[in-house]
């Protein structure tokens, strides 16, 4: 039987493993570890595909949780839940709602694995909110021998080490069995968003993400212009929100987005004029009331790229306008928008935004020529303004490079030797990043 091969959400990323797996229990992960380990073997896992990186590619043993998840628990009483890895965010989304609870914060999108989106430091936005891996307080993991450890944040101060280092893992430390997250009462959020030019938004950004509870900026190239997005917990009536508006924004980004960005890629001198036209149609003074989930995410946009690094806050003003000045400069074509969010410091030892308040400025290109001098040129930006990458993003730099961005980077890879003592969970990934 010929191999499968495995291609990610955005078609960017592909590899042939030499078996793929469904494991439906836990009993099932171990077998399948133990089993790997003992022909001298690799695997990694794979979440819902909706990385950009490299992260999960294998050419040896593929692991997917879709079938190890669930539900397993809700303790409304502690507001904890606790989920089998695999579970997808908007089934833990749908679940908790018929529960009247709602998780603290989410990213743009709920298609990953509950899982995935941590291991990777997928986050929402709001400077009193971490990453989303920051709601797990405990986990079941699978280590490369095929032990399972139960880490918790209750269990003292070595667990607790153990859990910071596996929220954000990159499959790295083992594989995830369970979750138990942290959640509260369902709320609702009033989105506020308005227009400002780029200056004044590269001036004020920061200093309006400390304003409100959770916001975001989308800057558009080409345009002069940035869409200031403010969400904060209301009680004022749902409003601006029906279903026929959420299934207008799913049928313009599935229709007519892409075709803009076909006309963009047939015609390169045409995405300013582009950017231009969408700016005025969308840019502008909005607001709505609705479900927290639905504030957070946004319809499911055309295939693209994104590249992201988490930069010290007060590094965003320079770096925005040294990005305005390449692309003019280098009279690149960047037909997407570019977004920031804001994310608090926490303790995870690979966290984008560990041991600081962090800004994530993600570079975003659908197909174009211009892709490849675009993505160099803000990477190398970003690094030299002490940056680091999403996990789960495209970047190109390598451990050597990013090792000295994160202070526990040496205690996570003594872990990972200790844990996975045979590099059960080894690729040209792990590699790269960990040697």
């Amino acid at each position: 039987m010929p191999r499968q091969p495995f291609v990610n959400w955005a078609k960017n990323q592909r590899s042939v493993p030499i078996a793929r797996h469904t494991p439906a229990d836990e009993a099932a992960i171990v077998a399948l570890v133990r089993e790997v380990r003992e022909r001298g073997e690799s695997l990694r896992v794979v979440g819902a595909g909706h990385s950009w990186s490299d992260a999960a590619l294998t050419d040896r043993h593929l692991v997917s949780l879709d079938r190890h998840a669930g539900i397993v628990a809700v303790d409304r009483e502690r507001l904890r839940v606790t989920v089998k890895a695999g579970t997808r965010l908007f089934d833990l989304v749908a679940a908790l709602h018929a529960h009247g609870l709602a998780l603290e914060n989410l990213g743009s999108i709920a298609e990953q694995s509950v899982a995935g989106a941590i291991s990777t430091g997928t986050h929402g936005t709001g400077l009193t909110h971490g990453v989303l891996a920051t709601q797990v307080v405990a986990m079941r993991l699978v280590t490369g021998t095929g032990e399972v450890r139960a880490l918790s944040d209750d269990d003292g101060d070595v667990s607790l080490e153990l859990l910071d280092a596996a929220r954000v893992s990159l499959g790295c430390l083992g594989v995830i069995s369970e979750l138990t997250l942290r959640v509260r009462e369902a709320f609702d959020l009033e989105e506020r968003a308005w227009s400002l030019p780029f200056e004044e938004a590269a001036r004020t950004v920061v200093a309006l993400a400390r304003e409100h509870a959770h916001l975001k900026a989308w800057w558009l190239p080409h345009t002069g212009r940035v869409q200031i997005f403010a969400a904060n917990p209301t009680s004022a009536p749902r409003a601006g929100a029906s279903a026929l508006s959420r299934r207008a924004d799913q049928l313009i980004n599935q229709t007519v987005f892409p075709a803009i960005l076909g006309l963009g890629r047939l015609l390169p001198s045409a995405v300013p004029a582009l950017n231009r036209l969408v700016g005025r149609s969308y840019f502008g003074e909005r607001r709505k009331v609705d479900r927290s989930d639905r504030i957070f995410n946004v319809a499911m946009p055309p295939r693209h790229l994104e590249m992201e690094y988490g930069l010290p806050l007060d590094a965003v003003p320079e770096v925005l306008r040294d990005l305005e000045r390449m692309i003019t400069r280098r009279r690149l074509r960047v037909n997407f928008v570019q977004e920031l969010r804001f994310v608090a410091a926490d303790a995870c030892h690979l966290s984008p935004a560990f041991g600081r308040e962090s800004c994530q400025l993600g570079a975003y290109m659908a197909t174009s020529r211009d892709s490849d001098a675009y993505f160099t040129g803000f990477e190398a930006m970003a690094l030299a303004a002490l940056g680091r990458p999403h996990w789960g993003k495209l970047f190109f730099a390598d451990g050597a490079t990013l090792a000295p961005r994160y202070p526990r980077w040496e205690r996570f890879c003594a872990l990972s030797r200790e844990l996975d003592p045979d590099s059960v969970f080894t690729s040209a990934f792990t590699r790269r990043i960990m040697g």
